[in-house]
């Protein structure tokens, strides 16, 4: 199998270097996804009832304990609820953004791994074809085929190399989209449930 790949020529290496950043990122990022995974009801229902009454200093207790990226959204939300309506959505905002900068950490390289491999995989196929054609002009094509057929190696395993890198890399950087998605479309919910809540509770209060 190395001796396979060592035909590549000198853009296997970088196309090591793809091969092995995207195995790592997928394999960090599915530990943190599984790391921080966790029901939004649940966790929104465990500081609604604290919250109704009152109570924000259990509410915000519950919430730095809660799982996944519900911990900083609703701590942010909950530490502000005594303030008004607008200054308590800013600080969800801007703590959502930061749970979101973090679920979308290393999605970026896998981006560009996604398309630079099969671009490195083409130069492969071009300077394999000028090897070739390098030997063909040197009238070296019918005494020498091994030559000849270096050349030809060379084209055909770095293109199947970038395939094989970017394919895969593609369809987790998909994946990983989607639960990102779902995600933010749950921390949305979750906000704007806190916020209904204690809205209601000041209304109950006023």
């Amino acid at each position: 199998m190395l001796q396979t790949l060592a035909k590549g020529g000198p853009v296997m290496i970088p196309l090591g270097v793809c091969s092995v950043l995207a195995l790592a990122v997928f394999l960090e990022r599915i530990w943190y996804y599984w790391r921080t995974r966790s029901d939004s009801n649940a966790v929104i229902a465990s500081v609604r009832e604290p919250l109704k009454q009152g109570n924000y200093l259990e509410a915000l207790q519950i919430a730095k304990q809660a799982p996944g990226p519900y911990a900083g959204l609703l701590s942010a939300g909950v530490a502000y609820a005594d303030k008004g309506r607008e200054q308590m959505q800013a600080q969800l905002e801007l703590a959502a953004q930061a749970e979101i900068q973090q679920m979308e950490r290393g999605l970026g390289v896998l981006s560009t791994i996604t398309t630079v491999s099969p671009l490195l995989g083409l130069l492969g196929t071009v300077t394999g074809i000028i090897k070739s054609f390098a030997v063909l002009s040197g009238f070296q094509g019918i005494e020498s085929p091994a030559a000849l057929s270096a050349g030809i190696a060379e084209a055909l395993i770095t293109t199947a190399a970038g395939l094989t890198i970017a394919i895969p890399s593609a369809a987790a950087f998909d994946w990983f989209n989607a639960i990102v998605n779902r995600r933010v479309q749950e921390m949305n919910k979750a906000g704007n449930i806190i916020m209904d809540v204690v809205s209601e509770h000041k209304g109950e209060e006023q």
